[in-house]
């Protein structure tokens, strides 16, 4: 009884987690990998899972989550027709590589450097996205290296810590390719993608190298987590974009920043 109380427990605040995460998704451009990674890795050190293959397994699920979530969610945003193309392309097959790299990073450091690095970034974006900071004018039109560049460099972050790649992609594409808030983050949404693409390959890959996983998992990715978390995130992004298309971009900007802050924080310092 107490085993299947542990279970169902777990189950529902994965159900939460998805429920919550794939709404701000929606709402936020991101992946949602912000707020997955550190309940999974709580709920995986809880069953027993060793840290350092807890947290490469939280990143590696949280990625393989992001994929349709974000499918849904792009879709959204492109009947809307918010997304810049232009930008999402370069990007997105620049992040595709990154992704991959960055994964195949992840695999190889501990849990003590991954755990807080997740944090710091997440915390850094925060305090970028909140300061009034005014939009680096590099032009009107971008020339595709410095897309390919940005892409290259957000898709491998997204790998190393699993967050998707929009928590960082958004604030870049507000202030230093001057797209509106919205449009960011519909352009965000195509972008990651393409990062989630690489970063699986490379948690999946690398993962089936690990006997001590056996049954249950794919290389590093929860098959159990990934279903939970899939299954209640795509509805929810769906009523997250609608929100976006309705929120003032202001307000917008400070929900995506204050709620990013605190996730950094308690990452860095529990």
């Amino acid at each position: 009884m107490v085993v299947l109380l542990d279970f169902a427990v777990i189950i529902l605040i994965l159900l939460i987690t998805g429920i919550a995460a794939g709404f701000f998704a929606g709402l936020l451009g991101i992946g949602g990998g912000f707020l997955m990674v550190p309940v999974q890795y709580l709920l995986l050190i809880e069953t027993g899972i060793d840290p350092t293959f807890a947290i490469r397994i939280a990143i590696g699920t949280s990625l393989a989550v992001v994929f349709p979530v974000s499918c849904s969610a792009a879709w959204a945003h492109q009947k809307h027709q918010a997304i810049d193309w232009q930008a999402a392309v370069p990007i997105g097959l620049a992040g595709l590589g990154g992704g991959f790299a960055g994964g195949t990073l992840a695999s190889y450091l501990p849990v003590e450097i991954l755990k807080p690095l997740f944090g710091a970034m997440v915390f850094i974006a925060a305090v970028r996205m909140i300061r009034i900071i005014p939009p680096c004018r590099i032009g009107e039109k971008p020339c595709i290296w410095r897309w390919t560049f940005s892409g290259m460099i957000i898709g491998t972050m997204s790998g190393l810590v699993g967050m998707g790649g929009g928590i960082i992609l958004v604030p870049v594409l507000l202030l230093f390719f001057n797209l509106p808030i919205h449009r960011a983050v519909a352009t965000s949404s195509a972008c990651i993608l393409f990062f989630s693409v690489g970063g699986i390959m490379a948690y999946i890959y690398h993962g089936l190298m690990i006997d001590e996983l056996g049954a249950g998992f794919i290389g590093y990715i929860d098959l159990l987590q990934w279903v939970i978390l899939t299954g209640s995130m795509i509805p929810l992004s769906r009523v997250g974009v609608a929100a976006a298309h309705r929120l003032a971009a202001e307000r917008l900007r400070v929900i995506f920043a204050v709620m990013m802050a605190g996730i950094g924080l308690a990452m860095i310092f529990f």
